[in-house]
């Protein structure tokens, strides 16, 4: 198949510009023989406008079209005219799809692709607090720390500790692949600008309270401490309560969960996939022309009838 992007846009201008970049770049990984250009090409296979915005309708072998939000009664009625000799316009969400039937375009002329992303992004580890030195009694219940890095995934979360006594949990934080930031003495300014850098304050004692969690509580931090002493006098100060292991460790999940299913929600977005199933699209229009088609379950996945 041999393909032409016909982008308006100077390419390294703006978004547009890195779509058809994108775009272009993972066809040419599977095969495809793609170009980009300013006008369409009448020996392409595809001419493929992005934008709708500034394609003039015409037919030069076998049109598709990008289309973005239409927000004006002036760009439906373009799009309108466009998809008279266009095959097909694409789409970047079903919504639109839906939205553009509604107001009168041909349903069979419409489908979408979703946005795609660079896989550049990394999502910044959930900063965890302790500002408490450790005692000899054990009442802060150190230990508790080392047996959550057997459990906690190491890249979901960073802790920050300030305190001496640290050290052999530490070590053993550290072994799990864990990132910890340790300032061994109390110092004042450290600590009031590191406070409100903590996603969670964390205290595991259960010795009437830690004043860490009053200036958590402060700083507007929410909290994972034992529900004890004058912990429980803060009204609504208390995030998260536990008082065993097994508590804690399903705070610990329960805070990583979102932040796991925002990631997943686009994670197969990605400029290879963004590429195949334009792929895919072109591939069916082009058979469609030879005689009745059914589109097949992916392609009915992306708005195809």
């Amino acid at each position: 198949m041999k393909v032409r992007i016909v982008c308006y846009e100077d390419l390294h201008k703006w978004i547009l510009g890195k779509f058809a970049l994108r775009l272009a770049e993972n066809l040419k990984k599977v095969g495809v023989t793609v170009d980009i250009a300013k006008t369409p090409d009448p020996l392409a296979d595809i001419n493929h406008h992005i934008i709708y915005y500034n394609y003039d309708g015409a037919k030069t072998t076998t049109e598709t079209v990008m289309i973005t939000h239409i927000d004006t009664p002036e760009k439906l009625n373009q799009l309108k005219l466009q998809l008279v000799l266009a095959e097909m316009g694409i789409c970047m969400s079903n919504d639109t799809v839906q939205k553009l039937a509604a107001q009168g375009l041909p349903r069979q002329k419409l489908c979408f692709v979703n946005p795609a992303h660079d896989q550049v992004m990394k999502p910044r580890k959930t900063v965890i607090g302790i500002t408490s030195k450790v005692q000899p009694t054990g009442c802060k219940r150190e230990s508790m720390l080392a047996q959550l890095s057997e459990v906690i995934p190491p890249n979901e979360f960073k802790f920050m500790i300030m305190g001496s006594g640290w050290e052999a949990v530490i070590k053993i934080l550290r072994q799990a692949g864990i990132e910890i930031e340790y300032y061994k003495q109390f110092d004042y300014k450290t600590y009031v600008k590191w406070m409100p850098t903590f996603d969670y304050y964390l205290y595991m004692g259960q010795d009437e309270g830690s004043m860490g969690f009053v200036d958590a509580l402060a700083a507007g931090i929410p909290t994972i401490v034992t529900p004890q002493g004058y912990h429980l006098d803060a009204q609504a100060g208390i995030t998260y309560a536990f008082n065993e292991f097994d508590e804690l460790v399903e705070i610990f999940r329960e805070i990583a969960e979102p932040k796991s299913r925002r990631v997943q929600s686009v994670s197969a977005w990605t400029w290879a996939e963004y590429a195949r199933k334009h792929l895919l699209i072109w591939e069916y229009i082009l058979a469609r022309k030879k005689g009745p088609l059914e589109p097949f379950p992916e392609l009915i996945q992306l708005g195809v009838r």
